[in-house]
C-alpha cells in the first residue's frame, strides 16, 4: 500500500512539474451559485484545460466530474465515477448486477441525498439508492457537495441530507444543426454487451431528447478468496443481469422562463449472488433473485422577476420490486413491493441588496408502500420540509446560516409518533480578493428518517424507533494558481468531525432467527480530504490529472462495556486515494485510472479475524477516432478494468471481479 500511494503523489508530481501555457476560464457565475463553471477538470472539460479561482459561492467542499471528462473516464455506472471523490466509498457486493450505494466520510448510505436534475430520488421503503441503475452515459456532470450546495435557489431536500449527490442529465446542444444522434455499442468480458442510442431534436424553440439504453452481462467471473484461514477459489455463479432504460426530455422556454420535463421507464431482472460460502456439496450459496420496475416523471419550471428567482419542481415515481430467496430446504419464497411517490417543491430567492440576499423554499412528498409479506399492513408517508436561508456577502467574507424544519407523519396500523424536528446549519467563506486563496467551514445538524423497513418491516420493524442524527462540522481551503501562469493547478484540503448518536442497527431478538430495529450506537469521526488537480500541454499533448486522499478514523462509542468500543468502524478505511490521468494528441486520447484502500475490519472488533487487507485496481480507457467527417465522428474504444487482475473484496465474502475487457464504437452525428 505504501507503494501505491507513493505512486499515486509521483503521478500528480509530475504532472504539476510539466505544466506549461494553459488558458484561464472568465465565465461568469450565476447570483444564486447554482453551477460552478470555474472548478478546472473536477467541473469543466478536459477539452478545455481550464483553471481559474473558486467563487465564494462554493462554502462546502465540492466534487465533480463533468462534460468530455465524464466521457473520457467511462465509468460503467454513476457510483463508479463518484468512487474517485475523496472521503467517498462505494459499497459494492460483485459483480455487474451487484447494488452499489455511496457513503460519504462514514456516515453511512442513508445521510446521502440523491438527486437527478436538482430533484430527489428516494426510497421509503428502506432508504438504498442503487447507483448503479444509472449510466453515466446518459449524465453531462456528477457532483458531491458536503452538507449541501451554497445556492440559495434549491428545494428544502437539499438542505435534509448530510452530503448530497447530483446527477445531471445531458442536455441537448445543436452547435447550428437541427438534430444530433449517437449511438454506442460495447461488448467485453463475461458475456457483456450493451447497445444505446441516443437522438435530439430541435423544434423552433422546443428541445428534444430520446434515450434508449440496453445491459447484458452472464456476471460468471472467476475469483479467488486468500488469506492466513483459506485458499478458496470459483465462478462466481448468479450474478447475471438484464436491464433496459428508456429515457425523453423536454426543454423549452414558456412564459420567459426555463421549462424543463423530463421521463424515465427501467426495468431489468437479475441475480444476487450471496456471501461466498462453500456448501458440502462442494457448491457455492446460490444467488437471489430479483425483478425491477421503476416510473417515473418530473418537471422543472424556472423563472427570474427582477431581483426574484422563482423554481418550481414536481415529480412522481411508481416502482415495483419483486424478490425471490431461497429458504430452508432448498426451496424459495418471492415477495412483491409496490412504492409510489409524489413531490412537489417551490423555491423563491430575492436579492434586495448587493451584499444580502436570501431564500425560502417548500416541499410536500406523499409516498406509500404495500406488498405481499405476511402480517404487514399498508402505510403512507406525509413528508413536509421548509427550509430559509439568509446569505451575507460582505466583500472577501460571506455568510450563509440556513434553517430547515420537517415534519413526518405516517398513516398506517401502529403508525410510528409524528416526526417535528428543527435543522440548523452555518457555512462562511473567506477569500485573499485575488481568488488563489479561499478558506471555508460550516456546522450542520442534520437526521436521516427511519425508513418503513425500520419502522415496520413484518418481525424486525420498531415503531419507537427515533431519527438517526449527524453533526458535522469542517475547515478547508483551495489554492489555485494565478491567472497568467503557466503552471493550471488546484489544491483542495478539508479538516472535518462527525458525529453519529442514535444510531439504527439490526440486533436480536430472543434468538437469532428474530432480530428488531433499535436505537443503539455512536459514531464519533474525523479526518482529512486532500485533492489535487493539473493541466499543462506538452508537445502538442493535453494532459490532465487529478490525485485525492483521505484519512479517516471513526470509532464506535456505542457501549464501553463492548468488546468493539474504540474500534474503527466496519468497512472504513484509515487511508483511501485515487488518481486519474488524461492525455489527448490528435486522434488518440488516453485515460488511466487508478483506486486503492487501505486496510479495513467487518467488525469494531478490530482483530485479525475481521481485518480485510488493502487493494488497488487500475483502469485503463484507450479511444481513437476513426472517421472524422463534417460533424460526424466514428470512434473507437478499448477499455480494461482491474488492469493488474487484483483480488479484492469490498464487503467480506463478496468477491470483485478480476481483470475485465471490453471493446466499443461511438456514432456521433
Amino acid at each position: 500500500m505504501k507503494k501505491t500511494f507513493l505512486t499515486i503523489l509521483l503521478i500528480g508530481a509530475e504532472s504539476l512539474l510539466l505544466g506549461i501555457n494553459a488558458q484561464t476560464d472568465s465565465s461568469a457565475v450565476p447570483r444564486d451559485g447554482i453551477s460552478a463553471p470555474r472548478e478546472a477538470f473536477l467541473a469543466d472539460t478536459i477539452q478545455t484545460s481550464r483553471i481559474s479561482a473558486p467563487v465564494l459561492s462554493h462554502g462546502t467542499p465540492r466534487s465533480s466530474f463533468s462534460g468530455e471528462m465524464l466521457r473520457r473516464l467511462s465509468p460503467a455506472s454513476a457510483a463508479d465515477a463518484l468512487g474517485f471523490f475523496p472521503g467517498v466509498r462505494i459499497k459494492d457486493y460483485g459483480g455487474i448486477g451487484g447494488m452499489k450505494t455511496v457513503d460519504v466520510r462514514s456516515l453511512g448510505s442513508g445521510h446521502v441525498g440523491i438527486f437527478i436534475d436538482g430533484q430527489r430520488i428516494t426510497n421509503a421503503q428502506n432508504g438504498q439508492v442503487d447507483l448503479g441503475r444509472y449510466s453515466a452515459d446518459e449524465l453531462e456532470s456528477i457532483s458531491l457537495n458536503n452538507a449541501q450546495r451554497s445556492g440559495l435557489l434549491m428545494s428544502a431536500e437539499e438542505y435534509a441530507s448530510a452530503s448530497v449527490v447530483h446527477l445531471r442529465t445531458r442536455k441537448p446542444s445543436f452547435d447550428g444543426k437541427d438534430w444530433n444522434l449517437t449511438a454506442r455499442f460495447k461488448a467485453g468480458s463475461w458475456k457483456t454487451f450493451s447497445p444505446s442510442i441516443r437522438a435530439e431534436k430541435r423544434i423552433g424553440k422546443v428541445s428534444l431528447s430520446a434515450d434508449a439504453s440496453f445491459l447484458r452481462s452472464e456476471g460468471d467471473y472467476t475469483f479467488r478468496i486468500n488469506n492466513e484461514y483459506e485458499d478458496t477459489t470459483g465462478r462466481r455463479k448468479g450474478g447475471d443481469i438484464s436491464s433496459s432504460r428508456l429515457s425523453l426530455g423536454l426543454w423549452a422556454s414558456p412564459f420567459g422562463g426555463d421549462l424543463s420535463l423530463r421521463a424515465a421507464v427501467y426495468k431489468s431482472e437479475r441475480g444476487l449472488p450471496g456471501p461466498v460460502i462453500r456448501r458440502l456439496s462442494g457448491l457455492f450459496e446460490p444467488s437471489d433473485r430479483q425483478w425491477d420496475l421503476d416510473r417515473s416523471v418530473q418537471g422543472s419550471f424556472r423563472k427570474s422577476f427582477g431581483t426574484f428567482d422563482l423554481l418550481l419542481n414536481a415529480r412522481a415515481t411508481a416502482d415495483r420490486l419483486d424478490y425471490e430467496s431461497e429458504v430452508t430446504g432448498g426451496s424459495s419464497i418471492r415477495n412483491s413491493f409496490s412504492q409510489r411517490t409524489a413531490s412537489l417543491s417551490a423555491a423563491l430567492s430575492w436579492q434586495p441588496l448587493g451584499w444580502l440576499s436570501g431564500g425560502l423554499s417548500l416541499d410536500n412528498r406523499l409516498s406509500d408502500l404495500n406488498c405481499d409479506v405476511k402480517y404487514f399492513d399498508y402505510v403512507s408517508r406525509v413528508d413536509t420540509r421548509a427550509a430559509a436561508t439568509l446569505k451575507i456577502d460582505a466583500g472577501n467574507f460571506a455568510l450563509q446560516p440556513s434553517v430547515l424544519f420537517t415534519r413526518v407523519e405516517d398513516f398506517t396500523e401502529g403508525a410510528a409518533k409524528t416526526l417535528v424536528k428543527v435543522s440548523p446549519a452555518v457555512v462562511a467563506t473567506w477569500e485573499d480578493g485575488s481568488g488563489i486563496f479561499t478558506a471555508r467551514t460550516f456546522w450542520k445538524d442534520i437526521f436521516r428518517v427511519p425508513t418503513f423497513n425500520d419502522l415496520y418491516y413484518t418481525l424486525t420493524g420498531n415503531a419507537a424507533i427515533r431519527p438517526e442524527y449527524a453533526t458535522q462540522a469542517d475547515i478547508g481551503f483551495d489554492l489555485v494558481s494565478p491567472e497568467g501562469w503557466k503552471h493550471q493547478f488546484r489544491l483542495s484540503a478539508d479538516a472535518f468531525l462527525n458525529r453519529v448518536r442514535d444510531k439504527i442497527v439490526a440486533v436480536p431478538v430472543n434468538s437469532q432467527f428474530r432480530w428488531s430495529m433499535m436505537n443503539f450506537g455512536e459514531v464519533r469521526g474525523g479526518g482529512l480530504s486532500l485533492s489535487l488537480t493539473h493541466s499543462c500541454r506538452l508537445a502538442g499533448l493535453s494532459v490532465n490529472s487529478l490525485v485525492t486522499y483521505s484519512f479517516e478514523k471513526a470509532t464506535d462509542r456505542s457501549d464501553p462495556g463492548n468488546i468493539g468500543y474504540g474500534g474503527q468502524i466496519p468497512y472504513t478505511p484509515f487511508h483511501s486515494g485515487s488518481a486519474v490521468v488524461t492525455a489527448a494528441k490528435g486522434p488518440w486520447e488516453l485515460c488511466l485510472s487508478l483506486l486503492c484502500s487501505g486496510k479495513r475490519y467487518s467488525a469494531s472488533d478490530n482483530n485479525r479475524e475481521t481485518l480485510l487487507k488493502g487493494w488497488s485496481t487500475v483502469d485503463l480507457n484507450l479511444s481513437r477516432k476513426i472517421v472524422d467527417i463534417g460533424k460526424s465522428r466514428l470512434k473507437g474504444i478499448v477499455s480494461l478494468t482491474n488492469l493488474l487482475c487484483a483480488r479484492y473484496e469490498i464487503v467480506r465474502r463478496y468477491p470483485m471481479p478480476g481483470t475485465g475487457a471490453s471493446i466499443g464504437i461511438s456514432l456521433e452525428m
